[in-house]
């Protein structure tokens, strides 16, 4: 039975407004000029009412004063069709973000991200202060993202940074926070100290074989563990912000503080952000300026857990320890080590783990510098050209020390002297923008129509030194400051430094433009072609050509709904259009981390030859990477159809929205000749996935009154995504990975689906497991024959959230509820818990004290000397509904009476209490049931959290 769990590691190198204008209304309804909210799309900007693309945004209000350290976190189940996964509990990680289903079998899913119209780098948000952002848009329709062509295959996220107003006196605000973390615990059934002895000594394995009933009664150690690696931790934020406007020109700027303590000891994240926008313009209007400054510094004590290394996974020592050993034990490396090699087991591991809380520390030192100008000029009253140039410098410095008078030293050290190791990983990293854009807008009568036209240049380099050395002198050695290094001996070479430098690039032109008519704010159609050059393919692949068209009808300025009192909006929209990806792999072969360079070094459009050594009789020798000249763009064709409407003075709003999208010519690995040295080369190929599905947002004002002060919004949110895949021509129609479980892509089927055997329970008879077999009928032994398709994978089928928004006079409250559905993970934690195997050493679950025995036959708990216990890896035995239904946050708030304030200088003071993750309801056993990964083991829990803020404006 491989558990994947219990391999110990040598470690490892790492990288790391709205704005007023007249609308026709019905007159016997309206007694006020409406306003209608101006979105940014894509390129440009539209209003809400003439926009024919589906847009979900949330805005500043549900951002502001969250604990989160990333935005991306706040905004999960908010948008419809928009699956946000944290897939960690560590401070400023970033969680994965699938937009209307995953398109893409090989190669990359993230979203584009755009920041105040810069396209961005995703992985670095830990920098960027939420508290910052005005609003957060995301794009998902043809219409909508064609506009970024062979970026914008995954959806785009729009985020606008605040910015202040014109003839406004200056505005200051500071808010503050003060919160804790505490950890969630798993609804495992650890055994104690007790129960696993009894267990170990009906089993004849470990402490408990060699002891008396009366001793195991009175034994007195019954350590948790969890309270070993585990803390509340404390989380703080300061924000200042100023806003101020003249007649020509604004500017907002913010300073930023946050000190988040990860629950897992050792981990936590300091940041320090500066923000400065400015706007000014001519005074005749004609010419606009803005200028976007925004700096980010961050500190990230990270959880390198290595997977099922025991020796540096601190969550494996945290719930997987046997509680029977006192922490006491631990005195120093060396010593630790003596003790682990007189005893031979792994009964230590905790101890291990302890060592390395003190003899180990790793830092991440991150600097963000983004900067974004923007300058239009109106020639004449209907042509306007405007230039943007951006860029975005980042600057990351990764440390990790693993000390020489550590445990992890002392078994590692060999021969050697001296131990220990030390990483220096610098990583540079710049990107720049530049767009020319020409609009000409004219209005005849009833007629309006535009025409864009753009040309833009991208261009992002990254550049990376890693230096590793081993050998380090506990006398001098001092972590991070290049003291204590062991300098190379005659011997051997074993303390010569190990150095690697990588430099990336990627460049991508582009021509594209656009053309929208509008009627009397009733019909209006958009179109947009775009053509993309990019430098990952070649040289005659290089070029695609990506297109999109929308239209829009709104119903309720016909004539016809004149009396049709209840309908205040009501839009049918829908589009049509193509997008390209040309991420052609998610992973980057050199830093083993997902990353936008991934598949530029080697490229992989070409044959790559290397020098390596000991090829053959220890000689130097040809290693070859494959290519394909032949790689193009993967193409997504999309079409959507859509309604907004506003009933009852409003009271009701929402959209509806159906979706149709196919990629084609997947990156998938096609077989080939095994002579040639490997087994696949990365293809474009005739395969397809298809997503479907609808999104439903609506928001209802249970109760809205104006003269009393009170409201009570009832809001939801959800979608359904229904995947299919087709065209595979190799393996039989399908691509198999992985070994326990196997996972399968095949025609008809799901992207990774469990091929298992199918579970039945337990043998009365001898204790076997039995599965079924092809005909549905139990067997102790089935065949490859008898496995089957789940017909369910990792990713969700249904998502959304919903909660209710409260206020009465100085009084609010909100909640918001997380939603996923149709998920099924492997759990490969509670498959450690069921393993006899892991008797000895490490504790488990306490069912096992009911495993099938010759006195105990009508058990579901499988006996634990059973012949086949081996198959169960292979089956849906741990395969587990992770579906779940969470509060994600819960607010109460109160706001100081103006009263109390008008003979001080405060204009403003609001005092919150919230909660995020305060209960989730799930027959997911571990952690946390929400994760993006197939399968999960030892991984950082998402913990609870806390806070009480404060609000002041001045």
């Amino acid at each position: 039975m491989n558990v994947k769990l219990y391999v110990l590691s040598a470690g490892a190198m790492f990288f790391l407004g709205q704005t007023a204008f007249a609308q026709k209304v019905k007159k016997d309804t309206a007694r006020s000029k409406e306003i209608d909210e101006v979105v940014v799309v894509g390129y440009r900007n539209t209003t809400k009412k003439t926009a024919v693309t589906s847009v979900a945004t949330v805005d500043s209000k549900t951002i502001e004063n969250r604990p989160n350290s990333n935005v991306l976190n706040i905004v999960q189940g908010q948008l419809a069709g928009v699956n946000i996964t944290a897939s960690t509990g560590q401070p400023g990680a970033k969680p994965t973000v699938v937009i209307r289903g995953v398109g893409t079998f090989n190669g990359n899913t993230d979203p584009l991200y755009v920041i105040d119209g810069f396209p961005s780098n995703s992985d670095n948000f830990r920098s960027i202060n939420p508290n910052d952002i005005e609003t957060f848009s995301v794009l998902k329709d043809a219409s909508a993202i064609a506009q970024y062509g062979s970026r914008g295959s995954n959806g785009v996220i729009m985020i606008t940074t605040k910015k202040g107003g014109y003839n406004e006196n200056m505005r200051i605000r500071y808010s503050t926070q003060f919160g804790v973390s505490m950890l969630q615990d798993p609804k495992y059934n650890y055994a104690s100290s007790k129960e696993l002895l009894t267990m170990q000594k009906g089993f004849g394995v470990g402490l408990g074989a060699e002891m008396t009933d009366e001793q195991i009664a009175n034994y007195n150690i019954d350590t948790n563990w969890r309270k070993v690696f585990f803390r509340p931790a404390v989380t703080q934020s300061h924000d200042l912000s100023i806003e101020s406007g003249g007649k020509n020109i604004s500017s907002y700027t913010s300073v930023g503080y946050l000190n988040q303590d990860g629950i897992l000891k050792t981990t936590g994240l300091k940041r320090f952000t500066v923000r400065n926008n400015i706007n000014g313009k001519s005074s005749d209007d004609r010419f606009r300026y803005s200028l976007v400054t925004g700096l980010g510094f961050s500190k990230n004590n990270e959880a390198i857990l290595d997977g099922g290394a025991i020796n540096r996974n601190y969550v494996l020592g945290a719930y997987q320890s046997a509680p029977y050993v006192s922490p006491s034990l631990y005195q120093s490396g060396k010593q630790l080590y003596d003790l682990y090699k007189s005893d031979g087991t792994l009964l230590y591991t905790p101890l291990m783990l302890m060592d390395k809380l003190v003899n180990y520390d790793n830092l991440t030192e991150e600097i963000r510098l983004d900067m974004a100008s923007n300058l239009s000029y109106k020639i004449t009253n209907d042509l306007t050209a405007k230039m943007r140039t951006s860029g975005q410098f980042l600057n990351t410095r990764f440390t990790q020390s693993e000390y020489p008078l550590s445990f992890n030293a002392f078994l590692f050290k060999g021969a050697q002297e001296f131990s220990g190791f030390e990483d220096v990983n610098q990583r540079r990293e710049f990107l720049f923008n530049n767009l020319w854009q020409l609009d000409y807008s004219k209005t005849i009568g009833k007629h309006s129509f535009s025409l864009s036209g753009y040309a833009e240049y991208n261009y992002s380099q990254w550049d990376a030194t890693n230096f590793r050395q081993r050998g380090l002198d506990p006398k001098t050695f001092v972590p991070g400051t290049g003291s204590g290094y062991i300098t190379d001996t005659p011997n051997n070479d074993f303390y010569v430094p190990q150095t690697a430098v990588f430099k990336l690039k990627l460049n991508m032109i582009s021509y594209f433009g656009s053309f929208t008519y509008d009627f009397n704010k009733k019909y209006g159609v958009e179109g947009f072609v775009r053509r993309d050059g990019t430098s990952r393919f070649a040289s005659d692949r290089q070029w695609g050509t990506f297109w999109s068209v929308g239209g829009r009808w709104n119903i309720d300025q016909e004539a016809f709904m004149q009396n049709v009192k209840f309908v205040d909006v009501f839009k049918l929209r829908a589009s049509y259009g193509t997008q390209g990806n040309q991420r052609i792999v998610d992973t980057d072969v050199n830093t083993n981390i997902p990353s936008v360079y991934a598949g530029l070094n080697p490229p992989r459009f070409t044959n790559i030859y290397s020098v390596t050594n000991n090829t053959y009789n220890g000689s130097q020798g040809y290693a070859i990477t494959f290519g394909d000249g032949n790689l193009r763009w993967e193409t997504t064709k999309q079409y959507n159809a859509g309604v907004d409407f506003e009933l009852f003075k409003r009271r009701l709003r929402g959209s509806f929205d159906y979706y149709n999208k196919k990629t084609t010519e997947l990156y998938m690995p096609d077989p080939a000749a095994p002579v040639l040295g490997t087994l696949s080369v990365v293809r474009n190929t005739d395969a397809s996935i298809v997503n479907k599905g609808i999104e439903v947002s609506l928001a209802y004002d249970i109760v809205k009154n104006k003269e009393k002060d009170l409201s009570l919004t009832f809001r939801i949110n959800g979608s359904i995504n229904t995947q299919k895949i087709d065209g595979i021509k190799s393996g039989g129609g399908r691509i198999s990975e992985g070994t326990e479980p196997q996972y399968i892509t095949a025609n008809g089927g799901l992207l990774r689906e469990p091929f298992v055997y199918k579970y039945l329970g337990v043998n009365p008879a001898n204790g076997n497991l039995l599965f079924e077999d092809i005909n549905g009928n139990p067997t102790e032994n089935p065949t490859a024959a008898d496995r089957r398709l789940y017909g369910k994978n990792n990713l969700p089928k249904y998502q959304g959230g919903f909660g209710v928004d409260f206020n009465y006079r100085n009084f609010f409250a909100s909640t918001t509820f997380t939603f996923v559905a149709e998920v099924v993970r492997y759990d490969y934690d509670l498959e450690s818990l069921y393993s006899s195997d892991n008797l000895a050493s490490f504790t488990v679950d306490k069912d096992l004290q009911n495993a099938w025995t010759i006195s105990n036959v009508n058990t579901d708990v499988p006996s634990l000397k059973a012949a086949n216990l081996g198959l169960q890896g292979h089956s849906d035995r741990f395969l587990k509904d992770a579906s779940y239904l969470r509060m994600r946050n819960v607010q109460i708030g109160y706001r100081l009476p103006q009263r109390f304030l008008k003979d001080i200088f405060i204009n403003s003071l609001s005092v919150t209490l919230q909660a995020e993750n305060l209960f989730t309801i799930s027959k997911w056993k571990g952690f946390d049931p929400e994760s993006p990964r197939t399968y999960d083991q030892q991984k950082y829990p998402t913990p609870r959290i806390v806070t009480l803020g404060f609000d002041i404006k001045f």
